[in-house]
Parts: structure tokens; C-alpha cells; sequence
């Protein structure tokens, strides 16, 4: 008998007999532990064991979920930026890109923002994907208040009529929602009550 056929007959005797070889290298100690009292008890084996250390469960990162939602706010403004300055009629160096930007809108262009950011920052989960898109959209609700707060802001940044805009896109989005406007923009109705009754 050759020595490979006496290593292989002795290979087929530890496996009959219940007592596989387990190289302490490839597992972690827990498992070979267990492994090895499951062998001095004569047991064979419950579970199929797992060669190596066992992967650990990935933790929730709260970093990339902050910045994909800043990416979101960033594609969102840069997209409402860009079109708004480029359908106001000033003459700049990219005039040849107008007729796309005012075709995509703002939020084409904002989309493809987003799409760009989100190829070169390599966010590329399912999860950091839907925060970049409800950042964009939370954005998205949030500008006329965020116009309404502070409108000197708004208006440097676009126009003061866009401003203007924006602060009445608010107070008709919280009126949808039931709430009450501002004591400024509220109707007097009081005048128009006494003249009807004269």
C-alpha cells in the first residue's frame, strides 16, 4: 500500500468514527471549541460549520446617511439654481447649454445633479439612494418656507419676485394643510362687511 492510500484509508476511519480534523487556523476558538466537545462526546455536527471567522453584522452608519441627505439639498438647490439663472436672459458662457436647462426644468436638471453626485461620491446603496432622494424632496417642500424665513437671503440669491413667490407658495401650502396665515396676509373683511350692509 502507497502512503497516499494509507493517509486516505486513515482519512476514511476518522470520518466513520465521528471525529473529523478540524484545522484551529480556519475557525474562530468559540466554534472550535464546540467542535471539539461535540467530538469528545462522540456527537457528530447539527449545523453544517462555517469555515472561517464569521462574518459580523454590518452596523448602521449615521455618517453616509448625513451625507447623502446634504447631496440631496445640494442636487436640489443646484438644479432650482441653475435653471432659474439660466431663463433669466443673461448673456454667460453657457448659453449653448440654455435650451437643455430650460428643458429639463428644475427638477430634471436637479435629478441630473443628484445623479451626478451620487456616481462621484459612491453612495451607491439602496438605503443612501432613498435618503439622497427624500433630502431632495424635504428640500423641495421646505424652500418656500426656508424663502419666508428669511427672504433677504432669497433674494440675493434669486430675486426679490421670486422671493416674493416663494412666500406665497408657503402660505398657500400651510392653508392646503389647515393651518392659519400670517396676521399680515390675512383679508380684512370688516370693511367689506359694513359696505355690503349699507
Amino acid at each position: 500500500m502507497s502512503m497516499a492510500d494509507a493517509s486516505f484509508q486513515a482519512r476514511l476511519e476518522r470520518i466513520n468514527s465521528g471525529k473529523g480534523f478540524v484545522a484551529e487556523g480556519l475557525l474562530g476558538t468559540g466554534e472550535l471549541n464546540q467542535i471539539r466537545a461535540r467530538q469528545t462526546k462522540g456527537k457528530t455536527a447539527s449545523f453544517n460549520p462555517t469555515l472561517g471567522v464569521p462574518e459580523e453584522k454590518k452596523k448602521l452608519e449615521i455618517k453616509p446617511i448625513i451625507v447623502a441627505f446634504v447631496l440631496g439639498v445640494v442636487s436640489f438647490f443646484g438644479g432650482s439654481l441653475s435653471v432659474f439663472h439660466a431663463t433669466q436672459g443673461l448673456a454667460t458662457d453657457f448659453d449653448n447649454f440654455r435650451l437643455l436647462v430650460e428643458a429639463l426644468g428644475p427638477l430634471g436638471m436637479s435629478a441630473l445633479i443628484a445623479f451626478f453626485l451620487l456616481y462621484v461620491s459612491g453612495l451607491r446603496s439602496i438605503l443612501l439612494v432613498c435618503v439622497i432622494i427624500a433630502g431632495f424632496y424635504i428640500t423641495h417642500y421646505a424652500e418656500p418656507h426656508m424663502a419666508r424665513a428669511a427672504p433677504g437671503i432669497w433674494s440675493q440669491i434669486y430675486s426679490p419676485e421670486h422671493a416674493d413667490g416663494l412666500k406665497f407658495q408657503a402660505i398657500a401650502q400651510l392653508a392646503n394643510l389647515g393651518f392659519v396665515p400670517p396676521a399680515e396676509l390675512a383679508p380684512e373683511l370688516a370693511p367689506a362687511a359694513e359696505a355690503a350692509t349699507d
